[in-house]
């Protein structure tokens, strides 16, 4: 049976893990297993690792360490004369954790599971699979990490002949899991049991340990600009020199109650150095970051209102992420959980375990494990809107915490007749405004010559790794389009596909609402306006927004210069606007 290995690919730090006779096991990579995120360009060679790490702070310019908070994003990073994009850098780390576990243990790595924090977004979790290929590697599934861990603590659980899960009692179902990591911060509630079931989920894609250690690195700038006279908020080797006191300062007082500080030959502007000694007590640190940790706090209470659980519920609390390893943590933890258990789960090998025993579990091994996830962001469809103040809605097709894989449909409708197409937009996030939420894809859906209100059918569906799909289908008119995203660029979202299809039955849940129409003479822009038109009253506005209108669709319709276009719809939604200001300010009066 072939092996299919866990990787947790961290912002700080990764692991690789694999089931062997039924347990996980990390590979004792660089010597622990835990494995720095960097990548240093020494010369031509590309270091990786334990390695990569040392001579981060003393060559910045030629290293890069927590690409994971790029993941998702089009931001290029430069090493030497190259030019690399985050997926490459990611690549980088994960194939050397593949090399490294084949040298040791004598097994190629081809097939792997990698875990991404909860809350990250589809784009990051493409460009999560985008490393994993370019890396050489089959990515049979990207799991969330605090699921990752809960998988492993009900493995060492049921190992230990604890049935406390199973019995029945609130206590003993419900597990909170808080994984607060170099760079992300996730909570997640899961119901435990035969099956283990994510209630919610949420976090902070940007909060992490990176965070707290750039508070002390503050109080070290402030002492320099104190002493010295000195600003090197900009200067990049010194920054990165403090980091690297920052960090290890920060892991020493989850030992002590205080450290002392102290480095000299700190590089500083025009070839000059300074020194820092400075004592930095717990007490002082947990003020610095006491915001932080809040917003952690205002995540776990979200998660739980989103679970409908009272804290008496949670029978469990799973630390995992180094970061956890600060007193403070668990202290204002149990402030909110009271006696719930913190059992003693390694936080930095417990995700990669977690892991290698889905990885188990797909390729067939004996777990006795079943996982059911859920979705950590809501899925909308982006319609023209008649709430009267804005112009577009969002409308929830799958809401967030949804249990997955799930396919849901709605049925929207065309507003003229004669329309042409339809563009299909697809937001993710929680909010009612396209604003407030982020574009992953649009489509275009042609369509076959019908009277107004015909019938789109827009399906959504989220796989076991969380990506999106999205079919639209003109109902009747055996006209269909399926959405192929690259989620990193919304302006190059992939060939459309339109193919003929058979009428069929729509068995799935449907609700009405209003499609826009895009890229034809009877553009989503005109609807509105025309729509406006027909419920106000004659008169002078009526009249101007009118006029305006025609020439809109003139300019349109002619192929008129863009800039001239454009400075017409921006006049006649500027109108529009206030239009609706005055209908609303009528509606007072009345």
């Amino acid at each position: 049976m072939e092996k299919i290995y866990g990787i947790d690919l961290g912002t700080t730090n990764s692991c690789i893990s694999v089931l062997e006779g039924g347990k996980p096991v990390t590979i004792p990579v660089d010597g622990s297993g835990i494995v720095p995120s960097v990548v240093s360009l020494d010369g031509k060679n590309m270091l990786v690792g334990r390695k990569a790490w040392n001579r981060a702070a003393a060559f910045p310019r030629q290293s890069i360490r927590s690409v994971k908070r790029l993941m998702g994003t089009t931001e290029e990073l430069t090493l030497g004369d190259k030019s690399y994009e985050p997926e490459d850098i990611s690549a980088m780390i994960l194939r050397y954790l593949c090399d490294e576990a084949h040298r040791i243990g004598g097994h190629e790595v081809e097939r792997v599971v990698i875990t991404v924090p909860a809350y990250f977004s589809d784009a990051q979790r493409r460009s999560t699979m985008e490393a994993g290929k370019r890396a050489g590697l089959t990515v049979e599934r990207i799991i969330n990490e605090p699921t990752a861990a809960a998988l492993f603590y009900d493995h060492v659980r049921a190992s230990s002949g604890d049935a406390s899960a199973k019995d029945g009692s609130a206590g003993g179902r419900y597990s909170l899991v808080y994984d607060l990591g170099g760079g992300t911060f996730d909570v997640s509630i899961l119901q435990m049991g035969d099956i283990i079931e994510v209630l919610a989920s949420t976090g902070d894609t940007h909060l992490g340990g990176d965070d707290f250690d750039n508070r002390i690195v503050t109080r070290i700038l402030e002492q320099i600009r104190e002493k010295d006279g000195l600003n090197l908020e900009d200067h990049l080797p010194a920054l990165a020199r403090l980091r690297a006191v920052a960090e290890n300062a920060k892991i020493a007082l989850s030992r002590k109650a205080s450290v002392w500080i102290e480095e000299t030959h700190i590089p500083a502007p025009r070839g000059k150095n300074c020194t820092v000694s400075m004592e930095l007590s717990r007490e002082a640190f947990e003020d610095l970051t006491e915001d932080l940790v809040e917003r952690t706090i205002t995540s776990v209470e979200q998660a739980m209102q989103e679970a409908r659980l009272a804290p008496g519920q949670i029978g469990r609390v799973l630390l995992v992420g180094g970061m956890t390893r600060m007193p403070i943590i668990p202290a204002r933890l149990e402030k909110i959980f009271g006696a719930a258990q913190m059992p003693a789960v390694d936080p930095d090998l417990s995700v990669a375990n977690g892991a290698a025993i889905q990885g188990g579990i797909i390729s067939g091994e004996n777990c006795e494990q079943i996982l059911v996830d859920v979705t950590p962001h809501t899925l909308s469809l982006k319609t023209l809107s008649y709430a009267g103040e804005r112009l577009f809605d969002c409308v929830p097709i799958i809401p967030r915490n949804t249990q997955i894989p799930v396919t849901r449909a709605r049925t929207f409708h065309t507003v003229v007749r004669h329309q042409e197409l339809v563009q299909l937009q697809v937001y993710q996030g929680e909010s009612p405004e396209p604003e407030g939420n982020t574009l992953i894809g649009m489509t275009d859906l042609k369509l076959a010559k019908a009277e107004a209100n015909c019938p789109i059918i827009v399906e959504y569906s989220y796989d076991l790794n969380g990506i999106v799909h999205l079919v639209g289908e003109q109902k009747g008119y055996s006209r269909k389009t399926e959405l192929r995203i690259d989620s990193r660029n919304p302006e190059l979202f992939g060939s459309q596909d339109l193919t003929e299809i058979e009428d069929g039955e729509d068995e799935d849940e449907s609700a009405e609402g209003n499609s826009e129409d895009a890229g034809s003479a009877v553009n989503f822009v005109t609807q509105r306006a025309r729509t406006l038109i027909a419920g106000m009253e004659a008169g002078e506005a009526r009249d101007l927004l009118s006029s305006l209108l025609v020439r809109y669709e003139e300019a349109l319709r002619d192929g008129g210069d863009e800039g001239d276009v454009d400075e017409i719809e921006d006049e006649l939604l500027s109108l529009m606007e206030d239009g609706v200001e005055e209908d609303e300010e009528d509606d007072e009066e009345e």
